[in-house]
């Protein structure tokens, strides 16, 4: 326990402690063991019995003002099972305050909640506690069991004082080229470097999310996609290369060059620029004066959905193939994709595995090849992504009705589609790196703001959530089997028990 703990502010709660925060001579010492973070929190909700427990980590620097009335007062005044709020990093230089942004109902193990936190001690003994065998996802079973509309509620203000983290510039930089807002060492990305125990446990905890509320998919999809073209008239080449572009002149020569490169000839590559103001049309019209198997098409709208959707309708071949205006194939992409669609007639998807390069096209190798190799149909609610290059059957988009071009007509309308897709048709894998991916500066993965891409991608899981509810209810699904989960917790760590807190009678979600 840091020296600076501030236990004065917590002389009228009940502190239980484990691990090395133990040796406190009047904490009230756990018996579990402290790196069962779900043993220990299961522990304290039947010695308290009720009221709030909170938890604050072992190197607590201090706790913000008015801390406490703001939590019980958000606690008397809303039925939340859930409180969380805003926090400081401390160190040499000054304080700098983090902001905890509302929850927006996200399902994923990578939002950051802030340090400190409290659940009503009722409402977890009336779930029948954490899962202690999963402990390592322990905090995210918490998380995903106290889900639910307006049942986590963040309590207007700073909570927690903690030290800053310390990290040097070389991780920082490794850090940069992923673009992915969330909590971990390495944001939304971090899901793809769990040790595999961890991973296994967060992904029970997550199946038995999906299992309460009814949206957990069973079995192999078996139906086969439209063939010919939902619009009529079979297809005219083999597969089309689709790429929305804005501004991208110093970069998508080098896309068209790496379709070119392909060891097939049986392709199309449309281009849509989204109303360019640099040269990029002058680069696009360069080549396709030399190459009839190029087109440009002209849109002024830069909505990356509708110039999606545009292409899509313009295309002649039975497979889409996807590429982004500042990636590039690798020869054997094209050829690869089609023949896993061709000999797998339930797929509706081909996804393969990529890398990443840098501006120049020099490969990122600290990252290995992206595999998102624990990819399944309903793993994928709480992971970013299934990987790429994504290879549809043209059919299967316009099914769909297209990429969505309203609220996630900027960010989250392929995940979107994904999800769609899997529900009904197989999503199938190649495991084969077919794509790479730039990360640079002026990427737009940079340039989006990170609660925008949180909120479009927990707004196509929650719809996909509504949609697998529907499905299983029309299927006659019956109840299943529910395991529990959890995160791993600081091995070092306090809890505090308040009981003046009120608890509401328990609601469902």
């Amino acid at each position: 326990m840091a020296p600076e703990f501030p236990l004065a502010e917590l002389t009228d709660c009940s502190v239980f402690v484990s691990g090395s925060a133990a040796r406190f001579a009047n904490g009230l010492q756990l018996e579990a063991d402290s790196s069962n973070f779900a043993a220990c929190m299961n522990e304290v909700a039947r010695r308290a019995d009720s009221g709030l427990l909170l938890f604050l980590p072992a190197d607590l620097a201090g706790l913000a003002t008015d801390w406490k009335a703001r939590l019980l007062d958000a606690a008397n005044a809303q039925d939340a099972r859930f409180f969380f709020g805003d926090y400081v990093w401390r160190d040499e230089t000054g304080d700098q305050p983090q902001t905890v942004r509302q929850d927006l109902g996200d399902l994923t193990e990578r939002e950051d909640w802030g340090p400190a936190w409290a659940v009503r001690i009722e409402w977890l003994k009336e779930i029948g506690g954490l899962d202690e065998t999963h402990h390592k996802a322990a905090f995210y079973d918490l998380l995903l069991k106290s889900w639910g509309k307006q049942t986590r509620t963040h309590i207007g203000g700073a909570l927690a004082i903690v030290p800053a983290p310390k990290s040097d510039a070389a991780e920082q930089a490794a850090k940069s080229k992923l673009f992915y807002p969330g909590r971990g060492a390495l944001g939304g990305f971090s899901y793809l470097f769990m040790d595999k125990e961890t991973e296994h446990h967060t992904e029970e905890v997550f199946y038995n999310f999906l299992k309460r509320e009814h949206a957990w998919l069973e079995g192999a999809r078996t139906q086969t996609p439209p063939n010919p073209p939902m619009n009529g008239g079979e297809p005219e080449v083999r597969v089309s290369v689709v790429t929305p572009v804005y501004n991208r002149a110093s970069f998508i020569g080098k896309a068209i060059e790496s379709v070119q490169a392909a060891d097939i000839s049986d392709w199309e590559y449309i281009i849509v620029d989204n109303g360019s103001t640099d040269n990029t049309r002058d680069v696009v019209r360069d080549y396709a004066a030399k190459d009839p198997r190029i087109q440009l098409i002209e849109n002024d709208r830069n909505v990356i959905s509708v110039s999606l959707n545009i292409g899509v309708r313009a295309a002649r071949g039975k497979y889409i193939a996807q590429l982004d205006s500042d990636d590039e194939h690798l020869p054997h992409t094209l050829r690869m994709m089609c023949e896993h669609l061709d000999a797998n007639p339930t797929w509706g998807l081909a996804i393969s595995y990529y890398e990443l390069m840098d501006v120049d096209g020099n490969p990122l190798p600290e990252f290995g090849v992206i595999k998102h190799e624990q990819y399944n149909r309903n793993n994928i609610l709480r992971r970013d992504g299934a990987g790429a290059l994504r290879c549809w059957h043209r059919s299967v988009i316009l099914e769909f009705g297209g990429f969505d071009e309203g609220e996630l007509g900027h960010y989250g309308e392929d995940y979107d589609l994904v999800l769609k897709c899997g529900e009904k048709y197989e999503v199938g894998r190649v495991h084969h790196v077919c794509y790479r991916y730039r990360r640079h500066g002026d990427n737009s993965d940079v340039l989006r703001s990170s609660e925008m891409k949180i909120r479009n991608k927990t707004l196509a899981r929650l719809r996909a959530l509504d949609r697998r509810r529907a499905l299983n209810s029309r299927a006659g699904s019956t109840d299943h089997s529910m395991v529990q989960d959890t995160r791993a917790g600081s091995p070092d760590h306090s809890m505090v028990h308040d009981s003046r807190a009120g608890s509401p009678d328990p609601a469902g979600r």
